[in-house]
């Protein structure tokens, strides 16, 4: 008896909403009203024991969690394996494993001296490494090039470079008898005695020793570079930077795979750098630091984005529900539906990727709007003076259906990703469709249980309240038709700006540009012969590859194309020959040159250059020389105001300095003359193994004309390239590719999601007006978020195009609410907006403002640019929820309200 008093009661209650009488059958309802019943009267009536039932379940859950789930970082898994581009990828690392996952260091330093002994240190320490770095890779490093490097200069360089080697040779003849300070400032005389004929340019050497006097004068390390004085190229790729390709071992288990190999290497490069290479800078890119700073920067980010996002939503909560109790029952809710939702996601998928990572965040953005709706509407009853059995009994009878709804669509938008080809958002839509159900699971069990444990005080509505919302509540009916007509220019407005759209597939601009790998990777973009982003061709054949080198060197964006091929130099008889002449002219010079004299420099060398100085500039206005007369004026002053003992230290320095690097430079120019013929069979072995591969696949590589920041050049590169080899692969391939599915991947889920929605609204509501006005929020909100992306210029990217789903999700759940709310709300109770599950759709998507907005002002731009459009959109669809359905569904049932206006309800 007393259980049919309760249906009575039930069914009596004017929140039970209409729509559900009129969309469900007679006999589905009684089940579903039945069900609950029997829930509140013999589950719920025992609360401790239902919260300590779940309380240890959730022990368990979690310890099964920390024990067994582990974090997939690898990118290259995100999509699937079977596509084409990804195919052609792993064809490329399966013919050439030495170039996947490597680490590249650029060493640079002010002097090739100082940078060819910071890469020899840091070499050697990395491959020390072994329990942390696979190999250690130097492009330009061995015997092979020391001897044979000058074939590879173009005939005219080597020709002018045999030129000024002749030239030099009387010089060095000299110095090598007397290779000291004083023989060296004594050479200098002789050159500006306007009597001697030399046909040396002595402004380099004079620059250089302006330099070293400056450093010697002020104390500070110093070496001149006589190989920049003596060879053509002074600076630049494999004279003053070079690079170090270093592969780490990689633990894609853990959160940050490279973390320990990269605090190996920061480590060998500290201890490296340290008395005359002091100065040298180590910049470190690559794929490897990219994703590793990309982590660092985003759980930076998010940790002090979740903090105040947690902030915010505590007050928001307050705002909404003024009790404490009811704050604390949402957030315990919300912690266990999390622990049981790690827990299906440990169970069904074993890990979280890079994607699903997020899934937490989503979890709590959605299921506090669940416990919102139920905690307002509870609050709701409170206030109308109802005892809280009744008020807990009526809101579960009142919100079931509707939340049980917005769960079932919100998990098809979700699920709807898992066929499609983009397994990281897949795994993300298995995970959080689930976690959905979860969600409503506790707050239909938890969430319920703590409210009878301690139930929250709750004032009742004072006249004054009831006056305001009266007043303020009901204002999208009443001026429905210019809303209409605003959202109808809109509309029109943002269909025409939809053509604007962009979309930038180039994850470094998601990146936080201020970190080290993503500026040293623009940096190295700058130059042609460094840039990172180019393409690679793979052929089964000698002929294929030089056939594919000479159609790609056609194409208007390449600016070269490299093969095996081109490490034969041309012209070899003639350069042999150059240098075999320039071996007769100077190398009896430099066989047993001497290291620098140990005798101690005298002051007076200096003072008799400084007199032939001052007599050459007497007619030579040189500014060359009047800064190296200067320089030394002020060079001899302090010499004079020392004691003896730091004068002399000080003329040493200046020797060491100036002279030390020279015998080493002179072994460097003695062995390449040595160079003999280069053929394919005498290329060394690491160098050629990563052009041709043991299986025999040959490697052609372009490089890019134009610069790659720009998407369109990269786009253009890539099509361009493509119609010579349609499997060109490399980084701007993957990059455009995985766009391409990833969008594809998104069109295909959307059109599923909508349609299944759409249909099972349909059948719900049995009704196509119904269904359509469910639906507007969603349509408006995604359409206006389409057209905000282009007004504050942000494109779609890898990051915030996720953005999409959850808009999705939670734009039907706010239609769905508020059609419920229109469907039972009658003609002489105009609290539209005051409502409890109105407000639950104001709170609950305020809430989720905050959790997601917060991640905009994150360094990381693409988790910023996520936070920007998830506010933004969920800011739309909160006012097309609210305001625009409301307004358009007045064109149907406005007729209906007029003639019946003391009985029927709005729908």
């Amino acid at each position: 008896m007393q259980n049919k008093n309760n249906l009575r009661t039930a069914a009596k209650q004017p929140a039970q909403p209409q729509s559900l009488k009129r969309s469900m059958s007679k006999t589905t309802d009684n089940l579903l009203v039945k069900t609950i019943l029997w829930w509140e009267e013999n589950i719920l009536n025992r609360p401790w024991w239902l919260l300590l039932f779940s309380v240890v379940v959730s022990g368990f859950v979690f310890q099964y969690t920390v024990n067994n789930l582990t974090v997939n970082t690898n990118t290259g898994e995100m999509l699937s394996p079977d596509l084409q581009f990804q195919q052609d990828r792993r064809r490329l690392e399966k013919a050439f494993p030495q170039d996947a996952n490597t680490i590249l260091l650029i060493v640079e330093g002010k002097t090739p001296e100082k940078t060819t002994a910071a890469v020899k240190r840091i070499s050697a320490g990395l491959r020390q490494q072994k329990d942390q770095i696979k190999s250690v890779y130097l492009p330009d490093e061995g015997e092979f090039f020391d001897r044979n490097g000058l074939l590879y200069l173009s005939l005219k360089e080597l020709q002018d470079l045999s030129t000024k080697l002749a030239n030099a040779q009387p010089f060095m003849g000299k110095l090598s008898q007397d290779n000291s300070l004083n023989g060296l400032f004594e050479l200098f005389g002789q050159a500006l005695d306007e009597s001697n004929d030399t046909e040396l340019d002595m402004n380099a050497v004079f620059s250089k020793t302006n330099e070293a006097l400056q450093a010697a004068q002020d104390g500070r390390p110093y070496q001149l570079s006589w190989q920049q004085l003596m060879m053509d190229r002074t600076s630049g790729i494999g004279v003053t930077k070079r690079f170090i390709i270093a592969t780490p071992i990689l633990n894609f288990q853990e959160y940050l795979p490279a973390e320990k190999s990269l605090t190996a290497i920061n480590q060998v490069i500290a201890s490296s750098l340290t008395g005359d290479t002091a100065d040298v800078s180590v910049r470190m890119t690559g794929e490897v630091v990219l994703e590793y700073e990309e982590m660092q920067t985003v759980t930076e980010g998010t940790t002090i984005a979740g903090i105040a996002s947690m902030f915010l939503v505590c007050i928001t909560l307050w705002i909404a529900y003024r009790s404490f109790k009811l704050m604390f029952a949402t957030f315990f809710t919300l912690t266990m539906g999390l622990v049981l939702s790690l827990g299906f996601a440990t169970f069904a998928v074993g890990h979280l990727n890079m994607i699903s990572i997020a899934f937490g965040v989503l979890f709590i953005g959605m299921g506090d709007a669940y416990s919102s709706h139920f905690c307002l509407r509870y609050r709701e009853l409170r206030q109308r003076g109802e005892n809280p059995r009744q008020a807990l009994r009526d809101t579960l009878t009142s919100t079931g259906g509707s939340l049980a709804l917005c769960t079932l669509t919100a998990a098809i938008g979700l699920f709807a990703f898992i066929p499609t080809n983009y397994l990281g958002v897949s795994e993300l839509g298995i995970i959080a469709g689930t976690s959905l159900v979860i969600a409503l699971s506790t707050t239909f069990t938890v969430l319920p249980a703590l409210i009878k444990i301690m139930p929250p005080k709750v004032r009742k509505i004072e006249e004054s309240d009831q006056i305001y919302s009266k007043l303020t509540s009901n204002w999208p009916l009443v001026y429905a038709r210019p809303i209409r007509w605003v959202t109808y220019t809109l509309a029109a407005i943002s269909v025409a700006l939809l053509t604007q759209v962009k979309v930038d597939f180039n994850p470094i601009n998601l990146r936080d540009p201020n970190t080290e790998s993503v500026k040293t990777f623009k940096y190295l973009l700058q130059s042609e012969d460094t840039s990172p982003m180019t393409l690679t061709s793979l052929a089964n054949s000698e002929a294929e590859a030089k056939n594919k080198e000479a159609r790609l060197e056609k194409l208007s964006t390449v600016d070269k194309a490299v093969t095996l091929f081109d490490f034969i130099p041309e012209d070899q008889d003639d350069k042999l020959a150059l240098i075999e002449e320039l071996a007769l002219i100077v190398g009896p010079v430099l066989d047993n040159f001497p290291e620098p004299s140990k005798e101690n420099a005298q002051i007076e060398s200096l003072q008799k250059f400084q007199a032939v100085l001052k007599k050459r500039l007497a007619t030579d206005n040189s500014s060359v020389m009047a800064e190296l007369d200067a320089t030394l004026e002020r060079f001899l002053a302090k010499l004079q105001s020392v004691d003896a003992e730091t004068r002399q230290a000080m003329l040493n320095q200046l020797q060491a300095s100036m002279l030390n690097s020279l015998p080493p430079t002179i072994q460097i120019l003695q062995t390449s003359l040595q160079a003999s013929p280069i053929k394919l069979e005498t290329l060394p072995k690491d160098l050629s193994e990563r052009w041709l591969s043991k299986d025999g696949i040959y490697r052609i590589q372009a490089f890019p004309k134009k610069d790659l920041n720009d998407l369109e050049n990269m786009r253009e590169f890539i099509l361009e390239a493509q119609q010579v080899d349609p499997h060109v692969t490399d980084l701007p391939v993957s990059y455009l590719e995985s766009m391409n599915e990833v969008i594809r991947a998104f069109q295909q889920a959307f059109a599923v999601a909508f349609g299944v929605i759409a249909l099972l609204l349909l059948i719900i509501m049995r009704n196509v007006k119904d269904t359509l006005l469910v639906l507007l929020p969603l349509l408006l909100a995604s359409l206006f978020t389409a057209a905000m992306t282009v007004l504050i210029d942000m494109p779609f990217n890898f990051a915030n195009i996720i953005a999409l789903p959850l808009l999705f999700g939670l734009g039907v759940d706010s239609g769905i609410h508020m059609a419920h709310r229109l469907h039972y709300l009658r003609s002489n109770d105009g609290n539209m907006l005051s409502g409890s599950e109105a407000q639950g759709v104001f709170f609950g998507t305020l809430t989720t403002i905050f959790s997601f907005g917060s991640l905009a002002f994150t360094t990381h731009q693409g988790t910023a640019s996520m936070g920007i459009l998830l506010a933004m959109g969920l800011l739309l669809t909160l006012v097309c929820a609210l305001v625009v359905l409301p307004a358009f569904s007045m064109l149907r049932f406005k007729p209906r309200l007029l003639k019946k206006r003391s009985s029927q309800s709005i729908l």
